[in-house]
């Protein structure tokens, strides 16, 4: 029979002591939760989509946590800097962030470091927003059949203004020309609103971005947009049509939502996730949405997990086909 010495013994008592007090004090903390201001990161300048929402849910997110939601910018490294900076938080709920198809594109992407979401606890979808395939007013398209016929006569000649080359408006582009069977030339602006601007220009041809960032040029009379690229008609705009539809077997679109470490305790992820469903239910956040012309669709921690977990193996497959991933 094998012998321990009382130093020894004395050792795993303290030891045993120690994980208790842990387990206690950790438990304690998520009772008490929250018991302090929380800090909400964009990982994005000021002014942007995903800002916007941090700053229409925080005020009723405030309200069911009963603390204050402190919104705090920070951009850079196309959104790593924000995101690893709530990764690498004290996993305690009182750091969070706002993330969602954007990651899936950088943990790939590499642009200021490794991240993956794995590195997260996915708390709550608020949003969706499908992309689009939109044209300029004057130009000869009139529906997305005449569209993509002419893609597949003329290779290369349709021109696609972007937002960042490998950034999600890119991949929407690169997907949707792959499932219409036409290749593309891509046009690279600084941003979605840019490339928006070089559409009604008439400096390209057509821009893959969700309806938010070309909504103005759209009531201008500057854009018309032939195909969402999405499941289903936008209740927003119920007259344009999906790809699927129109036989092209193609869905994708930006989606976001809460985020913390991945290892803030579940007590803490419930607490979290049940004031961000009732948030979600908000009028006021819903009137503001469709301001934004997004579509509030909530997902609980174990839906928004799965279809992260989703979403990551279709984005890794458009990646590889633009030739991002080797």
């Amino acid at each position: 029979m094998k012998k321990y010495s009382s130093n020894s013994w004395n050792l795993w008592v303290v030891v045993g002591i120690v994980l208790v007090v842990f387990t206690s004090v950790s438990a304690l903390a998520a009772d008490k939760f929250p018991s302090k201001p929380i800090t909400l990161v964009v990982p994005w300048a000021p002014g942007g989509r995903t800002d916007l929402v941090a700053r229409t849910i925080a005020p009723v997110l405030e309200k069911f946590l009963g603390r204050p939601i402190i919104v705090s910018n920070k951009a850079g490294a196309s959104g790593y800097i924000g995101m690893k900076s709530v990764s690498t938080a004290n996993p305690d709920g009182y750091t969070l962030g706002i993330a969602g198809a954007g990651l899936m594109v950088l943990q790939y992407t590499g642009e200021g470091g490794k991240i993956g979401w794995e590195e997260f606890k996915w708390i709550g979808q608020c949003y969706t927003a499908s992309a689009s395939v939109a044209v300029n007013a004057e130009s000869p398209w009139n529906n997305i059949q005449e569209f993509v016929e002419y893609g597949r006569k003329n290779p290369m000649k349709l021109k696609h203004g972007n937002g960042g080359y490998n950034l999600t408006t890119h991949l929407f582009a690169e997907g949707f020309a792959k499932a219409a069977g036409i290749k593309i030339t891509e046009i690279v602006y600084k941003g979605d609103g840019p490339a928006a601007v070089g559409l009604a220009s008439k400096e390209v041809d057509f821009v893959c971005s969700p309806l938010g960032p070309i909504h103005p040029l759209m009531e201008a009379g500057k854009i018309k947009v032939l195909a969402l690229q999405a499941d289903r008609r936008s209740p927003q705009f119920p007259s344009i049509p999906t790809l699927k539809e129109k036989g092209i077997d193609f869905s994708i679109g930006t989606f976001e939502g809460l985020i913390a470490a991945k290892d803030t305790p579940d007590q803490i992820v419930t607490i979290l996730e049940s004031a961000l469903e009732k948030t979600m239910k908000d009028a006021g956040v819903n009137e503001f949405f469709k301001k934004l012309d997004i579509v509030s669709e909530y997902r609980n921690f174990k839906e928004f997990t799965a279809h992260v977990e989703q979403q990551d193996k279709r984005y890794y497959e458009i990646l590889k086909d633009v030739g991002v991933i080797k």
